[in-house]
């Protein structure tokens, strides 16, 4: 493993190891989020929830 970001940064190995499971975990949950549509489903409710604001606010 590659640690030179970890030796300029003054890591330690227990540190680097907490980052990169933090890390995986972030990406394997994003893709069952992606898998299921629920990206989609959040941009079609921020959208709508803009939408309507706007027009309360044009009133």
């Amino acid at each position: 493993m590659n640690l030179f970001f970890s030796v300029a940064l003054a890591l330690s190995p227990l540190e680097v190891t907490v980052i990169v499971i933090s890390g995986m975990s972030f990406l394997v949950m994003f893709g069952i989020a992606s898998a299921k549509g629920g990206f989609q489903d959040l941009v079609k409710t921020t959208l709508a929830n803009d939408e309507s604001r706007r027009n309360r606010d044009k009133k």
